[in-house]
Formats: structure tokens, sequence, C-alpha cells
């Protein structure tokens, strides 16, 4: 990732602007979707850190049911759009925080993942496949260590520059 990049990440645009949509999908998702989906079948596969098996995905896709489901499908195509918006906010204040493109690399790197993770589940909605089920724990795992990567990285970032 070159420098020319980071400028462009780190613009103002970028960090507030992206950043504001960003936070008001956040919200949408967290809000409108989440609540009927944790009440049927509990947290989502999407928020299962540890990653999971394809056991856990199909126990979770049976309690949610043929309207749960379909709900599910709606959560994850607003996550489509949701990874690419935190990724790039992300990435544009390690920018901004660091001057370091290299630091950017981690926040793209989650909400590849994350784009990866989203496209698995909607494959394995109508029919579960076991071994894309296992590549998608996989993925939701290392989404999740980048993902802490980059909130380590920031809360440094703005420690160090309030100082």
């Amino acid at each position: 990732m070159g420098r020319k990049l980071c400028q462009v990440l780190e613009h103002p645009l970028i960090r507030f602007g992206v950043g504001g949509l960003a936070l008001f999908v956040f919200l949408v998702m967290a809000f409108v979707f989440l609540p009927p989906l944790r009440q049927l079948a509990g947290p989502p596969p999407d928020l299962w850190a540890l990653g999971f098996g394809p056991e856990r995905f199909t126990r979770f896709l049976e309690a949610l049911g043929g309207q749960g489901v379909e709900l599910y499908r709606l959560f994850l195509l607003a996550d489509l759009g949701f990874a690419a918006l935190y990724g790039l906010t992300l990435a544009g204040w390690l920018c901004y925080l660091y001057r370091a493109p290299g630091y950017a690399a981690a926040p793209l790197l989650a909400a590849f993942l994350d784009e990866v993770e989203n496209f698995l589940f909607l494959v394995n909605l109508e029919a579960a496949r076991p071994t894309l089920l296992i590549v998608a724990g996989y993925v939701t795992f290392f989404k999740w260590v980048f993902l802490a990567y980059t909130a380590f990285a920031l809360a440094l970032g703005f420690w160090y520059r309030r100082r």
C-alpha cells in the first residue's frame, strides 16, 4: 500500500464522511436487525470471534426458521456495505494517526475477510456446505484478530496523539 493511497484515506471526507455513513449502517444493523436475530437464535455467526464449525452454523439457521433466515440474509447484505465502509474509515484513521501506510493494511484486510465471510454465509443459507463453513469459521476468527489489532493500534495512536 503506497503513500498516495494513505493520503486519500486520511482525508477528512473519508475519516468523517465515510465514517459517519459506517456509523449509520452499524446502528441500523445493531438496532434493527440484531435484536430479532438474537431473540430467535442468539448472536449471529459474524460475532462468533473464536470461529465455529458447520454444526453450529446449521443449528443457528434451524433456530432462525424461514423468516429469520430471510432477516439474516438482509443483515448479511447490509454487512457487505458496512465492511467496506468501516475498512476505509479505520484505515483512514490509522493513516492519519501514524502517517505510515503499513498500518492501514490491518483494517482493510479485516474488511476484506468480513466480505469473504458474508459471501460464504450467503452461499450457505440455502444448503449447508461443510467445507465452506469450516473456511468461514477460520475467516471469521482472523477477521476478529485483525480488528483487535486495529482497535489496539487506534487506541495507542489516539493515546500518544493526546499527549
